[in-house]
């Protein structure tokens, strides 16, 4: 059956809900083709014949080519980069895309990244400087690198020790991805955004986000970062979003990897070029999810584990670029990384929020 047969037959009927798959992504809504007990009919001959002649007579079900499958074909809107293949020239094209990409180096190994996430739980079930949102259902802790050698942690100093190792590996993952950009987006000065950050005014985040139901809306309400990359470690329970092309899409899990953004200062500093994307963490009540209803019910029935790198520019570094065609920054008229990180955020160094939202973004 053609597709042209199979759209004929879609405007003729009424929506049909019974079969899903690939019909919406590949451009026909929902398909109605005749297959009063077609279905079940195919899971039959699946048992009998096997999967595979299942498969090509389900393909032409729906007016698809035998060669074609049966699988949704969607574009890749996070690809995977690996910082030590020499794909460094990838970051650029994939934050232009999304404005988010996923990321694995060597100077991050699995084993420490599973010891800080296991280390940011301890401290924060442990330390008495937990906060507990005030809307979304979260805990959270603010710190600084200089923050790791207080007195107010020292009951879970090995936890700290571990914390640091992965803080300083960040650091050096972040100085990597602003090369890549500044050489990926033509600058002569590969080093020029990457200089903007050598006195590391930057931060980290340990999250938990409680337990929910069916009735959990955002864990995480809809935002935009407000620095210049901010690098996600987390445990795999799912929820992540972002608005990708008019969507609300799953940022998927690698294990071993980090979910990278880019931030509204960095957007700036590339006139636009790259994107400082909404997204949020849903539940099954957030509106708009492309992701499964399921899949949002598995993740609220646990603890969802997280650790947030926001990297900002050095406090004196000017927000905005000079109006030459230049990537030089307007340093005389314009609000200072640290003015503009008290106006976005309401706050200074780990009183700043790290997540905070403008009035549009409310």
């Amino acid at each position: 059956m053609t597709q042209e047969a199979n759209l004929k037959n879609y405007e003729n009927q009424s929506l049909h809900d019974g079969l899903e798959g690939c019909e919406r992504d590949r451009g026909l809504e929902k398909l109605m083709i005749p297959r009063v007990g077609m279905l079940n009919a195919l899971h039959d001959m699946q048992q009998k014949e096997g999967v595979k002649v299942f498969a090509a007579l389900y393909s032409l079900a729906l007016g698809m080519q035998i060669g074609e499958g049966a699988t949704c074909i969607e574009k890749d809107f996070f690809p995977l980069v690996n910082l030590d293949d020499n794909q460094c020239d990838q970051v650029v094209p994939a934050l232009r895309d999304s404005g988010f990409l996923i990321v694995k180096s060597s100077l991050l190994d699995l084993e420490l990244q599973q010891k800080a996430l296991a280390a940011s739980a301890r401290i924060l079930e442990l330390s008495s400087k937990t906060v507990t949102h005030p809307s979304d259902p979260k805990q959270y802790m603010m710190l600084s690198f200089d923050d790791l050698g207080g007195e107010d942690l020292s009951e879970v100093s090995e936890d700290v020790r571990i914390i640091k190792e992965y803080y300083s590996s960040l650091r050096k993952i972040r100085d990597i991805l602003l090369q890549s950009i500044a050489s990926g987006i033509g600058m002569d000065d590969a080093e020029f955004f990457s200089r903007q950050h050598n006195e590391n005014n930057d931060s980290i985040r340990l999250l938990n986000y409680l337990h929910g139901d069916e009735n959990t809306a955002n864990r995480c309400k809809e935002h935009s970062d407000y620095g210049t990359l901010t690098l996600l470690l987390t445990d795999g329970v799912g929820g992540l979003e972002a608005f990708v092309d008019g969507k609300w899409r799953q940022v998927p899990y690698v294990e071993g990897a980090l979910i990278v953004n880019i931030g509204s200062i960095l957007s700036e500093w590339t006139r636009q070029d790259l994107k400082a994307t909404l997204h949020r963490v849903a539940g099954p009540a957030s509106i708009g999810s492309t992701t499964s209803t399921n899949d949002l019910l598995k993740a609220v029935s646990v603890q969802r584990r997280s650790i947030a790198y926001f990297a900002d520019p050095n406090p004196n570094v000017a927000t905005t670029l000079s109006k030459s065609n230049d990537h030089s920054l307007d340093n005389e008229e314009n609000m200072t990384i640290d003015e503009y990180i008290q106006w976005r955020s309401g706050g200074t160094g780990v009183d700043r929020s790290g997540v905070s939202f403008t009035s549009k973004e409310e």
